[in-house]
């Protein structure tokens, strides 16, 4: 256990390593002038070479590159160019709206997907797995961004239950933190659902064939006892597998959701950085969303060898 756990802690050094080194070079060191990108081509000569001493565009790419990385080590992400405070400051602020999204629209996926794909798999062929499929089929076909409306206009619009969008903050309770989310994290969690549930229930059916089942069958085990004891767990990997990309999806998503709802998190903040072209802030935020993907992908990789050994042996 203890080398496989080295071996893919060594992959999600690499792999992060390497991510730093792309979004550094994609942003500070391929042809075009970082300056010039935040000012515009218009900007006098003068802004330029200003900006460029403030943020150290003079040195050399090496040492910008281990200057970054030394701060974030230290928790300094630099100064926003637009802002003016802190980008660590700037990110704190925004992860206290994108985590409890982000988080919450996984956690509904995981649960319905897990419901609806075992119900579909366990009535294969019969009306209920035709309904959970065609669920599935319009939850992929819906754009999360129309969704979202649709939640808006009926239970903001029309039913007056919830708000249409800005965030009440915690401060004054979490219930009102909450209620400004339930819409975006359902709505977020529309596509995840469906593609979850696919998965889930094709993973169900697969193992559900397979020998050691029906020998537990053939000892008189029921249907029921079968399923929880030897199909569920084994049915897990390929389960864990898309939530773990998944992952990446909801990142994404929540720039597109964030905007719909006027949720000030960080896909609103990369969002208008990029607009403003503040670097400073795009470069850090780009780097989070990284490490943030790579880190679940090693929390799967831990959970793979506790679902199943054989793969903890097999590496």
């Amino acid at each position: 256990m203890s080398i496989f756990l080295a071996r893919r802690f060594l992959t999600f050094l690499i792999t992060l390593s390497g991510a730093s080194v792309i979004i550094f070079l994609l942003l500070e060191v391929l042809p075009g002038d970082p300056a010039l990108t935040m000012l515009g081509v218009d900007a006098p000569d003068s802004a330029v070479v200003a900006i460029r001493l403030e943020l150290g565009l003079d040195r050399p790419a090496a040492v910008r590159y281990a200057a970054w990385i030394a701060g974030l080590f230290h928790g300094e992400m630099g100064l926003s160019y637009v802002y003016k405070v802190p980008v660590t400051e700037l990110i704190g602020q925004r992860l206290q709206v994108t985590l409890p999204l982000a988080i919450g629209s996984m956690a509904l996926a995981t649960l319905a997907a897990l419901s609806l794909g075992i119900f579909a798999a366990t009535n294969h062929n019969r009306i209920g797995d035709y309904g959970v499929m065609g669920f599935s089929q319009l939850g992929l076909a819906i754009p999360d961004f129309w969704f979202g409306i649709l939640l808006i206009i009926l239970f903001a619009v029309i039913l007056h239950w919830l708000p249409s969008g800005g965030f009440a903050g915690w401060d004054d309770g979490i219930w009102r933190g909450a209620r400004s989310l339930l819409l975006p994290v359902f709505t977020l969690s529309l596509s995840l659902t469906a593609v979850m549930t696919r998965v889930t229930r094709s993973a169900v059916l697969e193992v559900a064939r397979e020998d050691f089942v029906r020998t537990a069958r053939a000892k008189g085990l029921s249907r029921r006892a079968a399923l929880w004891r030897h199909v569920l767990r084994n049915a897990l990997v390929p389960v864990l597998t898309i939530g773990g990309v998944l992952v990446a999806t909801v990142l994404t998503g929540t720039l597109v959701i964030e905007n719909v709802f006027s949720l000030p998190g960080v896909g609103k903040l990369i969002f208008d950085a990029i607009s403003n072209r503040d670097l400073m802030v795009v470069k850090n935020v780009v780097l989070l969303f990284a490490a943030i993907v790579v880190v679940v992908n090693f929390m799967v990789d831990i959970l793979y060898a506790m679902v199943d050994p054989r793969i903890r042996i097999q590496t």
